[in-house]
């Protein structure tokens, strides 16, 4: 009996340890595939991307200026750009742009926030449909969806016969890199004729907690930069990336409920009632660039970057305006050597106290690497915080839109800015960073400390929880940059 149970117990024993070795086994498989697939995740962007020589050609200085049969243009010849800082009254003026709308809107935006913005804007654009205008929308396929609380507006708009609802770049395992790129455009066509391009998500939090921005082209057409914009737009929704969304059925329940608090908010509203004449708005310009990145699922050439920094080398005066700054050492080393020869280089960002992104953690531990004699680093102290993407160059020069000042933007997201040739626009421009941004700011100095402020700045308290967090936010970049 004592051998036999011996036997039993040494059978029980070498079971476990084969199971155990078999647990094992999986767990080490699984965890190696995990890490394979994060490499496969990342690899495809360490390699180091140039402009081509045909997409360098266009972002040169010259290319991106007025010739001088353009500056001599009459007025009504010209396009004119009008500047709209986010407010209530910019989002009443973007739906009164749908309500005007007589043939087309192409409509595409990173996020779309669970908001009653959100809804009063898709609502318009049901509207718009109902009334015959032929409504497109492209919206990023991770973060722009609409769910949640937005899949009864989503059903409505993807099931009108007169909308066509398309995601960008949809999460596809079997397509590893193709989780890192996201559509980060931000662009709104109006009968070809005006253009809507900014940093501006849609949501109420965008419009009324970010300071951010939005540029309104009046007076385009398909020769000027609506037609580019609206090409960049047709080639986007017919890539490979692109898939439609439809809906069978909606709730019309929802749908009169909507139309009804669309009628309490908009209808109610000054810009109802007005007869808005937007070949009017704003002020003429020389010029207008609608400039992006290519449409890929990977590493893309970094040409908007590429054009900021050309606009830059050849200006005595650049303004960058961006919610924070992540760069490679190779482009930061750039950055200061472009400074080192302007007369002035001004560089604003958010502070750790009114940031609310995630990528700001990087930066705000590596900022030391922008402060230099010559890059003026001023970080935003207002309760909101800075959202937009501005860049100025000579007071003549303006670069607006989703375009951030890091490397997502730069080689792996879809991006989309106007770069306007115009000494009147660029000086509302110019006038508007000092105003808003550069004098509710403090300057870093050489100690990586602030320095007193003339206009009696404070900079914000930074309560410890928050500084932890971002801490460990940066920590975890490390890591990813280790990777």
């Amino acid at each position: 009996m004592n051998s036999l149970n011996k036997n039993k117990a040494v059978a029980l024993y070498e079971t476990r340890l084969r199971v155990g070795y078999v647990v094992t086994t999986l767990v080490c498989y699984i965890v190696a595939l995990l890490l394979w697939y994060v490499l496969c995740v990342i690899t495809p962007y360490m390699d180091s991307v140039t402009v081509s020589a045909e997409n360098s050609a266009r972002v040169t200085r010259v290319a991106l200026s007025a010739t001088t049969e353009q500056q001599a243009a009459s007025e009504s010849e010209k396009e004119r750009a009008a500047l709209l800082p986010t407010s209530e009254r910019s989002f009443l003026l973007r739906l009164n742009l749908i309500e005007s709308a007589q043939k087309s809107i192409d409509h595409m935006v990173y996020d779309t926030y669970e908001e009653p913005y959100s809804i009063y804007y898709y609502t318009a654009l049901a509207r718009a449909a109902d009334r015959g205008v032929k409504v497109r929308i492209i919206l990023d396929g991770k973060m722009g969806r609409l769910s949640g609380d937005l899949s009864k507006i989503g059903k409505i708009v993807s099931s009108h016969d007169n909308i066509e609802l398309y995601y960008f770049n949809g999460i596809n395992l079997w397509k590893p890199a193709g989780l890192m790129v996201l559509m980060h455009d931000k662009v709104t066509i109006i009968d070809c004729e005006k253009l809507l391009v900014g940093g501006v998500n849609m949501g109420s939090s965008a419009y009324l907690y970010n300071y951010d921005m939005e540029v309104l082209i009046s007076n385009s057409g398909e020769r000027g930069s609506a037609g580019q914009a609206a090409q960049y737009f047709e080639r986007m929704k017919n890539s490979e990336f692109c898939k439609r969304s439809t809906a069978k059925s909606f709730d019309r329940a929802a749908k009169a409920e909507y139309e009804k608090r669309f009628e309490e908010f908009y209808g109610k509203s000054e810009l109802a009632a007005a007869e808005m004449d937007y070949s009017q708005t704003g002020v003429p310009i020389d010029k207008c660039t609608f400039l992006t990145n290519e449409i890929t699922g990977g590493k893309k050439e970094p040409i908007i970057l590429q054009a900021l920094f050309n606009l830059a080398e050849g200006s005595k005066k650049s303004k960058w305006v961006t919610p924070y700054a992540l760069l490679t050492d190779k482009k930061i080393k750039r950055l200061r050597e472009i400074a080192q020869a302007s007369d002035e280089f001004e560089l604003v960002t958010n502070s750790l106290y009114n940031t609310r992104n995630v990528a700001y953690a990087k930066y705000y531990f590596s900022r030391r690497d922008f402060v230099s004699d010559s890059i003026a680093l001023w970080e935003f102290q207002a309760d909101n915080q800075l959202h937009a993407k501005i860049y100025t160059f000579d007071g003549r020069y303006s670069v607006i839109g989703s375009f951030n000042l890091d490397e997502r933007s730069a080689h792996i997201d879809t991006e989309a800015v106007l770069v306007i040739d115009s000494p009147a626009f660029t000086a509302v421009v110019d006038e508007y960073i000092n105003y808003e941004f550069i004098n509710n700011s403090l300057r870093v100095g050489s100690d990586n400390g602030y320095m007193p402020s003339e206009n009696g700045v404070v900079a914000g308290k930074v309560s410890g929880g928050k500084t932890f967090k971002y801490l460990l936010y940066g920590m975890l970049g490390c890591v990813v940059n280790l990777i």
